[in-house]
């Protein structure tokens, strides 16, 4: 019997949308092999979690040359689109492919087969009513609700990856302190509105009186956002999304908005504290029974309720969650 030729597949545009796929990426593995192509800064998050994907290039050519030539190696003609513009769709068909995805945007026609209009559930669910159409794709659990986390780095991790990671994260840290991961910028609004809770900065007497190092990992031309949000606290530099990770998995708690290190953080089951603004919940809150949400659907929280809810959740979580922890490790 010939072997599965599996499945190409295309990863959303940002770090939370990625984040929320990673479950229904598990079991798509199961059906064959998987190749996903994203942006370069997804490529390290799905390689730790032993998925193999490739950086998309710039330009409508570029790309269907890219998903031709993938497909000619592999052996398929199949991708699964978990995007849901036109343009992956044309590009998917310039390349020859039978696409499958949700009817959004004008590309029904485009679409080999399509799953329906995007339906009105949390983006962790939207994925896996995709997976759901793929044969020999791994089953849900048995009462059909998506896993909860923590999902990364998952059942595929790659170990020696993961190990190499906590040893420069360990070196950046520096010592062993424990530590509260500051978010305070979400590096992007919603219907015009930021997501970005005015009073980040003034919790940090609160976390250092209880005893933490308070740290944030701002990415790619964050750093001088994060400094004005929350001046004083820690700056760890340079951190790609594994080493942000893994730094969330050892926090005592992570404290964001809505935005892709806090869906990371409740993959890799941290304790976390999501304070919503413009956003809804209901379709985008972190995907985890250690993640907590207030707010949202465009009403802010008061600062006295973020700071009840920090001390609330210090005194239940009293050490870090993580898939191994730093202590761990050897340096």
């Amino acid at each position: 019997m010939a072997a599965d030729p599996g499945w190409l597949l295309r990863l959303p545009n940002y770090v939370g949308d990625t984040v929320c796929a990673l479950p229904a990426l598990h079991r798509l593995a199961a059906a064959g092999p998987l190749l996903a192509f994203g942006k370069p800064w997804a490529l390290p998050l799905l390689a730790a979690a032993g998925i193999a994907a490739q950086a998309y290039p710039q330009g409508l050519r570029a790309r269907a040359a890219a998903l031709r030539e993938a497909a000619q190696a592999q052996g398929t003609r199949r991708i699964l689109l978990l995007t849901n513009g036109l343009g992956s769709a044309l590009e998917a068909r310039l390349a020859g492919l039978r696409p499958l995805g949700y009817a959004r945007h004008g590309r029904r026609l485009l679409l080999h087969e399509s799953a329906g209009p995007l339906p009105a559930v949390h983006l962790v669910e939207s994925y896996q009513r995709l997976v759901d159409r793929v044969p020999g794709a791994a089953p849900r659990a048995a009462d059909g609700a998506p896993p909860w986390s923590p999902v990364w780095p998952g059942p595929r991790a790659d170990a020696a990856r993961l190990a190499a990671a906590t040893r420069r994260l360990r070196q950046a840290l520096g010592h062993d302190a424990p530590y509260a991961l500051l978010v305070p910028h979400a590096g992007g609004g919603h219907g015009g509105a930021s997501k970005d809770w005015p009073h980040f900065g003034a919790l940090l007497p609160l976390l250092r009186a209880a005893g933490l190092r308070v740290l944030m990992a701002p990415g790619p031309g964050e750093a001088e956002a994060f400094a004005a949000a929350a001046p004083g606290a820690e700056v760890l530099a340079g951190l790609d999304l594994v080493a942000l990770g893994l730094l969330a998995a050892g926090a005592r708690l992570v404290i964001a908005p809505d935005c892709g290190p806090a869906h990371l953080a409740a993959a890799a089951g941290a304790p976390l504290l999501a304070v919503f603004g413009p956003t809804a919940p209901a379709r985008c809150r972190p995907w985890s029974p250690r993640a907590e949400v207030l707010g949202g659907g465009g009403a802010w929280p008061a600062r006295e309720e973020v700071e009840a809810a920090i001390l609330r959740l210090l005194a239940s979580h009293k050490e870090p969650h993580a898939p191994k922890s730093l202590a761990d490790e050897s340096p």
